[in-house]
């Protein structure tokens, strides 16, 4: 049973966002926050095994687990990686992720008033990530 709800966990609707931020905080040293308890602070470890390497996460609460995939470990993509692909998104190629050519799932938001852009990108396999803000008309200038 208990694996059935990490599954569940794991299919969540912003699955690739929260796995995301949920292996930055254990990567920066900050308290991991249950995401189906709030205010439970998770104990997690990295598992380094020959093929699979991985975070584990478990809730004291509900002994819910989480278990993220860490082949490559999780970084965070540099100014002129995001740009590339920015780049990539104008002239119509596909975005794959430096570290292991895994998709990228990216997210994108522009404010019509403002002309702000902001585009999130993350690995769906390392869960790397790297984000751009900015004005719209920069996009078009940012490979150049």
């Amino acid at each position: 049973m208990r694996a059935r709800e990490s599954a569940k966990l794991l299919l969540m609707a912003n699955d690739v966002q929260q796995l995301r931020d949920l292996a930055r905080a254990y990567w920066a040293g900050e308290p991991v926050v249950c995401p189906k308890h709030p205010g439970v602070i998770m104990t997690g470890s990295f598992v380094q095994t020959t093929f699979a390497d991985h975070l584990f996460l478990t809730c004291p609460r509900g002994r819910e687990t989480i278990t993220i995939p860490q082949r490559p470990r999780q970084m965070e993509f540099h100014r002129q990686q995001v740009e590339g692909f920015l780049e990539n998104i104008e002239r119509g190629d596909a975005n794959l992720c430096y570290r292991c050519q895994s998709v990228l799932d990216v997210e994108s938001s522009v404010n019509p008033t403002t002309g702000m852009a902001e585009y999130s990108f993350t690995c769906v396999r390392c869960f790397s990530y790297g984000t751009w803000s900015g004005q719209n008309a920069e996009l078009a200038g940012v490979n150049g």
